[in-house]
């Protein structure tokens, strides 16, 4: 009979970042922190589920999306590599296996951008990580985005971040087929007020 107490993988996987980031995260990663690990599950689910994608898979993709930026705590550079290995060593001391290990490691180095996904999972994690550009919240995020940035870089004005912003938005593109269609169409238009100058 199955007991309420036994928690899921993903279930352990969502405790362990919460725990980490909470323990671990300077205060002022005022972007990549929990509430955006939570966008990005939440937005795994619903290209995950547009994708019709298997139980399994989801699972993967899912405990990928909790444990992609845990490596901040580290620092901005290379912290997709540092997720990796953190998440290597957690999941592979929580009964995964070697194979389901190095899928969801690989859809955590996806993500570093330029992005380059090479599997459908991977198109998924990189399309719910940047799953906010093609939402109303874009310039709130992105005005987190800035001042998490200013933490290591003391020189990088608003206006620069504005011109970099712009550039990296107008260059963007989706992956997956749920990105493209529904996703794409609200980049357009946060693109145009942009251009606008609406930030």
């Amino acid at each position: 009979m199955f007991s309420p107490s036994i928690k899921s993988r993903v279930d352990q996987v969502r405790d362990y970042v919460e725990r980490f980031i909470s323990e671990k995260f300077p205060s002022g990663i005022c972007y990549h922190n929990i509430d955006h690990i939570y966008d990005v599950v939440k937005g795994c689910r619903i290209i995950g589920a547009d994708c019709n994608v298997n139980s399994l898979d989801m699972e993967m993709v899912e405990a990928a999306a909790w444990l992609h930026d845990i490596g901040y705590y580290a620092g901005y550079e290379n912290h997709e590599e540092v997720s990796a290995s953190l998440a290597r060593e957690f999941l592979l001391n929580h009964g995964w296996s070697l194979r389901e290990v190095e899928i969801i490691s690989n859809c955590i180095l996806s993500t570093k951008v330029p992005q380059n996904p090479q599997t459908l999972l991977e198109e998924i994690i990189c399309d719910a990580d940047l799953f906010h550009l093609a939402t109303d919240k874009f310039f709130e995020k992105s005005d987190l985005l800035w001042r998490e940035f200013t933490l290591y870089d003391k020189n990088l004005t608003k206006e620069q971040w504005k011109i970099n912003s712009r550039k990296f938005v107008e260059a963007h593109n989706y992956f997956t087929e749920y990105g493209k269609k529904k996703l794409g169409p609200k980049l357009k238009e946060n693109i145009l007020k942009l251009k606008k100058g609406n930030s």
